[in-house]
């Protein structure tokens, strides 16, 4: 197996929202051409939200050997990116499409070719946003990627092999992959719609028309398509993407927490059977200021309810250092409330040791997967 997110990989996406006369809604919501005989199309769809899709071409140097001596050479580059916001010129993409670039130039679907620059890049989600000058941009809306389900119609489109402006179509194959060893902070959407090299950073949008995901990285058996592609989901760059344009860049505090999945006790007690099951608090961390404990689950976590440990971890990662987030927990049965301040990982003791859980405990929930620590 093959898994890549090179520069020059992934698709992008595209799907729109707006049905346009002579068309109706056909099954699925597909749209259908009266005009030409009643045949299903995605062109209303496509016209509108193509433009919104551009190429990126990146120059930088890196740095290599030739005769024993250190060199440097040039390097070129490929991908795709998602026009967020016209009126500021605020372009999303992936990090590895401009991550060491000197130079990155825009190109447009009606022909035009900018100069960008980067207003912050972050390699824990492999997000990045360019930004532009130029008048007559078209910006994609941002969609709900919480509100998706497995089977939605989707469609991507992109620069792939320097094929602009083309365009796939599929389903979302799976939701919330994770672990798989490509980003820092992994809550995937599966696609089996065709995405290629030089298709990094593209658009996955639903029906609607909307952007559901920036598409990061695909398998297959040799760097080809096989109907397997990733994308980072809309919600989780829109964090990031809040930060970048804040900031410039995403500071990640710590909970101090141990964690771990969960599954019902054998005792029969099944208080939580999803949630993260924290197994140690580190002393003088964020967590045990704020009150949590060894043996709490957590179920919610900033109003989203919260499926696993990887879940939770995702979450606590987009998180401002310093910023604070309602924690809600199971502790033995009941609910409790908690505010958290996210603090820097070092303002807790980083040489005291983490908390143990107890040796005799026999509540309501088993660990059945390897505890981390946030």
């Amino acid at each position: 197996m093959y898994i890549t997110n090179s520069r020059n990989f992934i698709g992008a996406a595209v799907i729109a929202s707006a049905l346009l006369a002579p068309f109706a809604a056909g099954a699925a919501g597909i749209p259908i051409d009266e005009a030409r005989g009643g045949i299903p199309t995605l062109a209303p769809i496509l016209e509108l939200r193509m433009p919104g899709v551009v190429s990126i071409a990146v120059q930088g140097t890196a740095q290599g050997q030739r005769n024993g001596q250190q060199v440097q050479r040039q390097t070129q580059g490929a991908g795709s990116g998602v026009i967020v916001d016209a009126a500021k010129g605020y372009i999303l993409t992936n990090n590895h499409v401009v991550d060491g670039a000197n130079k990155i130039t825009v190109g447009l679907s009606d022909g035009r070719v900018l100069d960008a620059k980067v207003v912050g890049r972050d390699d824990q989600t492999d997000i990045a946003l360019v930004q532009v000058t130029a008048d007559r941009l078209t910006a994609l809306p941002l969609g709900d990627s919480n509100s998706l389900r497995v089977g939605d119609f989707v469609i991507a489109i992109g620069n792939p092999f320097g094929l602009s402006q083309t365009v796939t179509s599929g389903i979302i194959s799976a939701l919330g992959r994770g672990n798989m060893g490509i980003e820092g902070y992994e809550d995937f959407i599966q696609t089996d719609a065709s995405i290629n090299p030089g298709n990094s950073g593209g658009a996955l949008i639903d029906m609607n028309g909307k952007l559901i995901g920036i598409n990061t990285a695909i398998v297959g058996p040799s760097g080809g398509n096989i109907g397997i592609g990733f994308a980072v989901p809309v919600n989780m760059v829109r964090s990031v993407m809040d930060q970048l344009i804040a900031y410039g860049d995403v500071k990640r505090g710590r909970l101090g927490v141990g964690i771990a999945d969960i599954s019902p006790a054998t005792t029969g007690r099944s208080e939580a059977t999803i949630g993260a099951l924290i197994t140690s608090i580190q002393p003088g961390s964020a967590a045990e200021q704020a009150g949590l404990a060894v043996n709490d689950v957590v179920v919610s976590f900033n109003g989203a309810a919260v499926r696993d440990a990887r879940d939770l971890a995702n979450r606590v990662g987009l998180v401002r250092l310093g910023g604070t987030a309602e924690v809600i927990v199971l502790r033995n049965g009941a609910r409790k409330t908690f505010a958290v301040k996210v603090l820097d990982g070092q303002q807790a003791n980083a040489a005291d040791p983490i908390v143990p859980r107890p040796a005799n405990y026999t509540g309501a929930i088993n660990v059945t997967a390897p505890a981390s620590v946030i």
